[in-house]
């Protein structure tokens, strides 16, 4: 289940820690295909409500080194980290049921959020 915070709902990139290890639960695998790349191309049009310099470390490889984008995007209505798309990419690693149920309920149509959904999608992150 999502993380809500106000209206905006957060996808959450793992589902929990386990010895320091992240781990995930129940998500349905995202195969190659046309689905997966509707939804990549969805994640990447994202309107960018935060970003950092430089990348993060690969939590699931650090041998990779800094690879992974610190950013959150929204549609308005979601919230989700860069690194959904990075993750699903370089480890198969689906994304949050709801989330892609969320994605697939629009069929991919990326719609722009508006001001006042953008300014909510900001607050959401600064608050968690």
């Amino acid at each position: 289940m999502p993380e809500v915070v106000g209206d905006v709902k957060i996808a959450k990139l793992f589902d929990g820690m386990r010895d320091g290890t992240p781990f995930v639960v129940d998500r349905p695998a995202l195969p190659a295909g046309r689905e997966r790349s509707d939804f990549l191309a969805y994640l990447r049009q994202g309107k960018v409500i935060l970003r950092a310099a430089g990348l993060s470390v690969d939590r699931l490889d650090e041998s990779r080194g800094q690879q992974v984008p610190i950013a959150y995007l929204t549609d308005g209505e979601w919230v989700w980290s860069a690194s959904v798309a990075y993750y699903l990419v370089e480890h198969d690693l689906p994304p949050e049921a709801a989330f892609l149920a969320h994605v697939r309920d629009r069929n991919f149509a990326y719609v722009a959020p508006t001001p006042e959904q953008i300014e909510a999608a900001a607050a959401a992150i600064q608050a968690q």
